[in-house]
């Protein structure tokens, strides 16, 4: 026993003195302890830089791209309208992407989320599965383009503007094919693949910007002809993805039934809070259309365009917030979950504070660059308002998105709810008296209203779960 209790101590002298690089022999006993205590340190110093590389590495990184192609694209696209048309035409186009923005969240709610959230626990195989959630996104469409083209029947019934009508057959016509390059963007999220969005959503934005720059260059671009590019860029994109991820789905009706109870269980609260979002974001378009006209929704869409910088690292990030939160919650309970959220939610705030700086110091100087027309030329305090409203908001999306990939979007949607019915009655009280300065302030009161209920409710809810219910569940 001797001879086995000395060669255990050789052997841990040994690996303490591998781990701290100094001989016990040679050290007093308090020498040793600050040994341990600075390698202690070092060794937190380096777990730190480990999760930092983590964080902004993979995953995160192509996220990150994926959605600043994305958001460039649809930058350049309102340049191009602003400096080849005019800010009647980008009202007008900014009220037809309202509409399909719409329409994407309806999917996302009802369809690509609830997917990426009930991965794990399909009814039946991966690929029946996937192939049951593709046709309920194929009988969304088909329900939009119905809606669409009964109201653009509508209009050209009852003698309206001739340019309305013009614009509901066209969101008609191209609606499908938004849907379907959307729903292959989420559906390579929930698996992890952004490499295969990052090609999907460059090709779509190459096709997108020639096409358009064709268009501004002959002198044919308007509203209508950049939503009909859209629509056909997104559907040559969409169908290269059905052409290589063909293997992906086993064609399988006998569980789409069950497939859309199982959506619409969890779906229709994330529908809820995501109408409530769109009404919330688009309120101010729709409002100044009426209000004042397009031209005013047009200078509204430019300065709401220099906001939009900060895009491609917001929903780069939320892009891949949903499975993640989703595989911390299953591996670490709730309280991983809380720590993963507000980690999520710190790094957020940091990075949209530097970016208010940013348009504090810069913001007007770039709008004169790209929208040089004395009409869009507004106070910069209103840019400064705009993008604390886009802080307020970040900061609570980790705590919303969490919630949802726990199956508790109910909550959610009443606070969003909420937020976007405060959003409406401020807009309509402050914007005739303040005009886009109105407008500003209601975007920044409703985000942070907003952003502090869902963390309430974040904080409410998820204490009640755990590891083991979650595991019960599945």
């Amino acid at each position: 026993m001797g001879t086995l209790e000395r060669t255990k101590s050789e052997s841990l002298s040994r690996v303490l003195e591998d781990r701290i690089g100094v001989s016990l022999e040679s050290m007093p006993i308090a020498a040793t302890a600050r040994a341990w205590a600075q390698n202690g340190e070092r060794l937190a110093s380096k777990r730190a830089w480990q999760r930092l590389i983590c964080l902004i590495s993979g995953n995160h990184v192509l996220g990150w791209v994926d959605q600043a192609v994305v958001s460039a694209t649809s930058f350049v696209a309102l340049v191009m309208l602003g400096r080849w048309t005019d800010a009647h035409q980008l009202g007008t186009f900014a009220i037809g992407g309202s509409v399909l923005a719409l329409l994407l969240a309806a999917q996302e709610a009802l369809v690509t989320r609830p997917y990426s959230i009930q991965l794990h626990r399909p009814l039946a195989t991966p690929a029946e599965h996937a192939f049951g959630t593709l046709v309920l996104s194929c009988l969304l469409s088909v329900t939009g383009v119905c809606v669409l083209s009964a109201t653009a029947l509508a209009l050209s019934a009852f003698g309206a503007h001739g340019e309305l009508t013009e614009i509901s057959w066209v969101l008609a016509a191209t609606m499908p094919f938004v849907l379907l390059r959307e729903f292959a963007r989420r559906f390579a999220f929930a698996h992890l693949k952004m490499f295969q969005a990052l090609m999907l959503d460059g090709t779509v934005a190459a096709l997108t910007l020639a096409l358009l720059a064709w268009l501004g260059w002959t002198g044919r671009l308007s509203a209508v002809t950049a939503l009909g590019t859209l629509g056909f860029s997104c559907g040559l994109g969409a169908a290269g993805w059905s052409y290589l991820a063909r293997r992906e789905f086993a064609l399988r009706l006998g569980n789409l039934r069950a497939t859309a109870k199982q959506s619409w269980s969890l779906g229709k609260w994330l529908l809820s809070g995501q109408l409530a979002l769109q009404v919330q974001g688009y309120m101010t378009y729709w409002l100044s259309l009426v209000i004042a006209g397009a031209t005013l929704t047009g200078i509204f869409t430019a300065c709401m365009s220099i906001v939009s910088f900060a895009n491609p690292l917001l929903f780069g990030f939320y892009n891949v917030l949903t499975p993640r939160f989703v595989r911390c919650l299953k591996n670490e309970g709730a309280a991983g979950l809380r720590r993963l959220a507000a980690g999520d939610s710190i790094l957020l705030a940091m990075i949209m504070t530097a970016f208010c700086l940013l348009v504090l110091l810069f913001g007007d100087d770039v709008l004169r660059f790209l929208y040089p027309a004395p009409e869009y030329q507004v106070n910069g305090q209103i840019l400064v308002v705009l993008a604390l409203a886009a802080l307020a908001a970040a900061v609570g999306a980790p705590a919303s998105i969490a919630l949802a990939s726990a199956e508790r979007a109910r909550p959610v949607a009443a606070v969003m709810t909420f937020a976007a019915v405060l959003n409406v009655v401020l807009l309509w009280w402050l914007m005739p008296r303040w005009g886009l300065m109105g407008a500003a302030y209601a975007a920044l009161i409703a985000e942070a209203v907003g952003s502090v209920g869902r963390w309430t409710a974040f904080l409410a809810f998820v204490p009640k779960l755990s590891v083991q219910k979650l595991n019960a569940a599945s």
